[in-house]
């Protein structure tokens, strides 16, 4: 077995080198997100095939960085694209728009209100309009300002 490892061109350590850098590369792009090491690793897994099948390592670099460059150009432009047109939003990004009722009475300085079944502190958003609204009346979260829901009452006819 070992004279068949010696004999060919396979340079298995190197191949494993290239898995390991885009384990790393993986890694990385969990913290970032823009997909960059992602490929980049893609690009290192296509040289760690280069490295199996023997090719000296100056082709084994030009191979990481072609594909990692094609990559760049063809594959991240489509794939940032289609993954900000699915972006959600969660948590309190997803609240502005939300209806709610007015549990008190909402003014520019206090009130309560109903949202998404909670409880929650609210005024009224000073750049839509400052007249008092009753308890009951239906509301539009416009922003979320710490814990407090900023609304405008909602014509309900």
């Amino acid at each position: 077995m070992d004279e068949i490892a010696n004999t060919g061109g396979v340079d298995a350590p190197l191949a494993w080198i290239w898995v390991g850098a885009a384990v790393i590369a993986v890694l990385i792009e969990l913290f970032t997100l823009e997909l960059t090491f992602a490929l980049l690793a893609v690009g290192a897994l296509a040289a760690a095939g280069g490295a199996a099948l023997g090719l000296p390592v100056l082709f084994q670099v030009l191979i990481a960085a072609v594909v990692w460059g094609l990559g760049l150009v063809v594959v991240r432009p489509v794939a940032l694209r289609h993954m900000r047109r699915h972006h959600t939003r969660t948590g309190v990004d997803a609240i502005p728009g939300t209806q709610g009722r007015a549990l008190t009475e909402v003014t520019v300085d206090q009130g309560r209100m109903r949202l998404r079944g909670e409880e929650w502190t609210a005024r009224l958003d000073p750049d839509v309009t400052s007249e008092s609204v009753p308890a009951g009346t239906l509301l539009i979260v416009t922003r979320i300002d710490g814990a407090t829901a900023l609304v405008h009452p909602i014509d309900e006819r």
